[in-house]
């Protein structure tokens, strides 16, 4: 951007559960997310291209249909930019994951929204601590992760079987 360029809209970035019917959506982007931030996440591309549509039909409906738990899309203008999950465990702890932001909407808090967003539902279906994991360069995450309260627990484990990088852990609690 330059000076005197148009800042875009942001107001019109709304966050939502995915319905059944979304499962091109979900593929879609999850496949974005992986292709684009493949260092961001355990899974890669290529797994996930593998899937055949059955596979994010079912997908986009457990998501629908299960309790404690929740696929939300980041969407402006109708088109989905990014996605993140929410899950409840049998022991009440609240689990959040494939956390992404299309890059046309970084930098302008929609990440930070959509993480409030997660939290948020986590805390209204009885999650007294949440827990996520992020690759150790993801810099960014784990600024925000860190100023909404959430702490290295010191655990890690591989981000995949090869890999150099590692996952680590961080948990907040009421």
């Amino acid at each position: 951007m330059h000076v005197g360029d148009a800042v875009p809209a942001v107001s019109d970035v709304v966050i939502v559960p995915l319905t059944a019917d979304q499962w091109a959506d979900l593929k879609r982007l999850r496949i974005g997310a992986l292709t684009e931030s493949p260092d961001a996440f355990s899974p890669t591309a290529e797994e996930a291209r593998s899937h055949d549509d059955a596979y994010w039909r079912r997908a986009a409906k457990r998501a629908e249909a299960t309790e404690g738990f929740e696929l939300f899309i980041v969407r402006r203008g109708g088109e989905g930019l990014g996605l993140g999950s929410a899950q409840r465990d049998d022991k009440g702890v609240g689990h959040i994951g494939a956390m992404w932001v299309d890059p046309v909407l970084r930098g302008q808090g929609i990440g930070a929204r959509l993480f409030d967003s997660i939290v948020a539902y986590l805390r209204a279906i009885g999650c007294a601590s949440i827990e996520l994991s992020v690759t150790e360069t993801n810099a960014p995450a784990i600024a925000l992760y860190q100023s909404r309260g959430f702490v290295m627990t010191g655990a890690f484990e591989p981000l995949r079987a090869g890999s150099p990088l590692k996952n680590l852990f961080m948990k907040w609690e009421a």
